[in-house]
């Protein structure tokens, strides 16, 4: 993949920043405020065209809502700080390859 070399880089390291503080403070929350910040980060990177991120964010919610206990944070984590740096041209081929990634080691 190729890194995000545009106007936004601004947007995408404050999306980092973002992630990486919900990730320290994520156990703590409740499940609304979770969900909330979660919802932040996917509308932020929606109103970007930040495809990546944007899906892997939904997914990440959907996984909360069905079983929170048996989500997977660290994937997601890791997936929603890669999909940041991703390229524009690659977001859609990102994003799925990210969300194959989590189901994978998810059932693997």
């Amino acid at each position: 993949m190729q890194l995000r070399e545009d106007s936004r880089l601004p947007i995408c390291a404050d999306l980092y920043a973002q992630i990486e503080q919900l990730e320290l403070n994520c156990r703590a929350m409740t499940l609304p405020a979770l969900h909330e910040a979660i919802d932040e980060i996917r509308s932020k990177a929606d109103a970007y065209d930040l495809l990546a991120v944007e899906g892997i964010a939904h997914a990440f919610e959907r996984s909360i809502a069905r079983n929170r206990q048996a989500t997977a944070f660290g994937l997601y984590f890791d997936q929603l700080k890669l999909a940041t740096g991703c390229a524009e041209v690659h977001d859609a081929q990102a994003r799925d390859a990210m969300l194959a990634a989590i189901s994978v080691r998810l059932t693997g």
